[in-house]
């Protein structure tokens, strides 16, 4: 995880702490360094860290368990991908990520009932996509191949205006079930390279 160092005065969360290169920092804690599989321990520690950190700043999450060799491996890797984070960083900065999922609970055939959500789910997507800075498809229908979830990444401050849409699109549609989750940190908007 990483964010701007100059945003984030100390650690708000216990064992963990900064590294900081040039205008960077990541967000570290001490770990063998060994394969880190993501348990739900480690899961809701991870997003604890990240919410706390994100309430100070923009935060690019790494997945959980990854581990580096060592600080100076850490480091290297951040002087390598500095100017990515930094316009990553850039990118996320006052902006929050809702998660929209479409369903209805439906008594119709798995086919008939697949597609008239699908074509729903389309419509309604394209819709909350104005209202978007970038979307991230979750999850795919699977006979029509039409997103049923998405992520979208907001601004900040339209965040009520953003929830508001996703009601009235909701309401818009008998039988379809809108839910929207968030605000969340940028999870679905942040891929990284780690070397093997």
């Amino acid at each position: 995880m990483t964010f701007n160092e100059g945003r984030v005065p100390a650690s708000p969360v216990d064992g963990v702490e900064t590294v900081v290169v040039r205008e960077l920092a990541a967000i570290v804690a001490a770990s063998p360094y060994a394969a880190q599989e993501p348990t739900d321990e480690r899961v809701k520690r991870s997003g604890a860290v990240v919410a706390a950190f994100a309430t100070q700043g923009p935060v690019l999450p790494a997945p959980v368990g990854v581990v580096f060799r060592s600080r100076d491996a850490m480091v290297r890797w951040l002087e390598l991908h500095y100017v990515a984070l930094s316009d990553a960083l850039s990118f996320v900065d006052d902006r929050v990520v809702g998660r929209v999922h479409v369903w209805r609970p439906s008594k119709l055939g798995d086919e008939e009932a697949g597609s008239d959500l699908a074509a729903v789910a389309a419509e309604t997507l394209r819709e909350l996509r104005r209202s978007a800075v970038a979307t991230v498809p979750l999850r795919v229908e699977q006979i029509t191949g039409i997103v049923l979830s998405a992520a979208f990444l907001i601004e900040q401050e339209l965040w009520k205006d953003f929830a508001s849409k996703v009601e009235e699109q909701g309401s818009r549609v008998p039988n379809v079930r809108l839910e929207l989750t968030g605000p969340w940190p940028p999870y679905d908007f942040v891929q990284m390279q780690f070397g093997s």
